[in-house]
Formats: C-alpha cells, sequence, structure tokens
C-alpha cells in the first residue's frame, strides 16, 4: 500500500513522519509517558484571529473542570506536538486537547501564510513559559526554537536536535 498526502511536500511528511516515529520509540522502549497529537485531533485555544488576534493562547489543562468546553474552543493543528511532563485533557471523542504541550514543532511550506505562522506564534507562546516551539523551514537546516516568549538558540537538522528538557531527535539523516 502507498499512502499520499496531498497537502505536503514529501519533505514536509517525511519530517514530520521522523519526529512521530522516534516519539514512538521514546515512549514504547525507554517508558517516558509521551503522548503524540493524531493527524485527525486538534489543539484547542482561546481567542480568535480575526475578533481577538492579540488575544491567543494555550490553555492549562489544570484551569479547566468541564471536558464540555474542550468542544467549543478553536483548535490548531501542528505538525508535531508531545507532552511528557505537562498534564493535558482530552474531550470525550478524543479529537480535541487541552493543555501546554511539552513540545511543538511546526515544519513551515510555501502553503503557510504570514498571518497562519503568526497566529501559531501567539498560540504558543501565551503558554506561560510551559511549551517549548520549534519551526522548520523546508527547504533549510534551521530549526527556530523558543520557550513560551522567550528564544532559544536555533539548532540545525546537522545535528541531533534537543529539547531544553534533554529529549533528543535525530533527524541527521533528513539534513539538506
Amino acid at each position: 500500500m502507498t499512502i499520499y498526502s496531498m497537502s505536503n511536500t514529501e519533505r514536509h511528511l517525511l519530517l514530520c513522519r521522523e519526529f512521530g516515529a522516534q516519539g514512538y520509540i521514546m515512549e514504547k522502549f525507554h517508558k517516558l509517558p509521551i503522548y503524540s497529537l493524531q493527524e485527525e485531533a486538534l489543539l484547542v485555544h482561546y481567542g480568535h484571529r480575526t475578533k481577538d488576534p492579540y488575544n491567543l493562547g494555550l490553555i492549562d489543562a489544570n484551569d479547566v473542570d468541564s471536558l464540555e468546553i474542550i468542544d467549543e474552543l478553536y483548535g490548531v493543528k501542528p505538525d508535531f506536538i508531545m507532552f511528557y511532563k505537562n498534564t493535558f485533557k482530552w474531550n470525550k471523542k478524543r479529537n480535541r486537547l487541552i493543555g501546554y504541550p511539552d513540545l511543538i514543532v511546526e515544519v513551515w511550506s510555501d502553503g503557510n501564510t504570514k498571518l497562519d505562522r503568526e497566529e501559531k506564534f501567539l498560540i504558543y507562546s501565551n503558554s506561560n513559559g510551559n511549551t517549548e516551539h520549534w519551526y522548520i523551514v523546508q527547504n533549510s537546516n534551521q530549526v527556530e526554537c523558543f520557550i513560551g516568549e522567550k528564544r532559544l538558540e536555533n539548532q540545525s537538522l546537522t545535528s541531533v536536535l534537543r529539547t531544553i528538557g534533554g529529549i533528543e531527535f535525530d533527524l541527521t539523516n533528513l539534513a539538506l
């Protein structure tokens, strides 16, 4: 069987698959409690980019008492998301998730508008410093890294990528 995703380039798919595969290996063999977002699921946030563009952000799962509220919130679909220390909650259908991921990765392509990029950056940055977020431009090896609003040192696909918590992703085989 051959599977294609018409919305992404081959490089985009390879980068996303490699993050997912390495996250799965970490969870299974290193017994880390890692949860990756399934393709059909959304990470919910407060705010709406056209109604209140400067009031966007992730929501602490500990601040939510009723899971029904999750279904009423807006959502985004990062390319890769991982929880290993921070708490999260699913809605009843398990297709919407609330919380501060420990790591979010976005692989930017030409199809991502400036508005899309700015919106996701605002959402991920407004996480009380609990979420590390990385941005990879498909046609480069550079990885821009942040935690909350704080910019971290950039990384490169030519080296093993490391979160500030010490989790490693080896995507050197995908370096240009």
